[in-house]
């Protein structure tokens, strides 16, 4: 709410955060839209509960592609044509 920093800081334009060398702010200074030194905790958080649940499906269970042809399209880049369907088991301890 600084008008220094931020000309107008009352009116709603989030286009003054577009250019980032036009609008520098000091540091640690708040920045809106999630950016800056106070940037929201939950979203490390996140990443790291995705990335062991990512770590235990690849580690504990098999992945079998249930549809084997017709599978991708190309347009431009390679993409699931009707999702991607799999078949999970869990693995047997040997």
């Amino acid at each position: 709410m600084d008008a220094s920093i931020f000309p107008d800081p009352t009116k709603f334009d989030p286009s003054r955060f577009e250019n980032h060398s036009a609008s520098a702010a000091p540091p640690c200074s708040f920045v809106a839209f999630g950016g800056g030194p106070r940037i929201c905790p939950g979203m490390e958080f996140a990443r790291i509960e995705t990335l062991v649940t990512m770590h235990h499906l690849v580690r504990q269970f098999t992945w079998k592609l249930c549809s084997k042809e017709n599978t991708f399209v190309r347009d431009p880049m390679p993409s699931p044509l009707h999702g991607l369907p799999i078949q999970i088991e869990h693995k047997t301890s040997p």
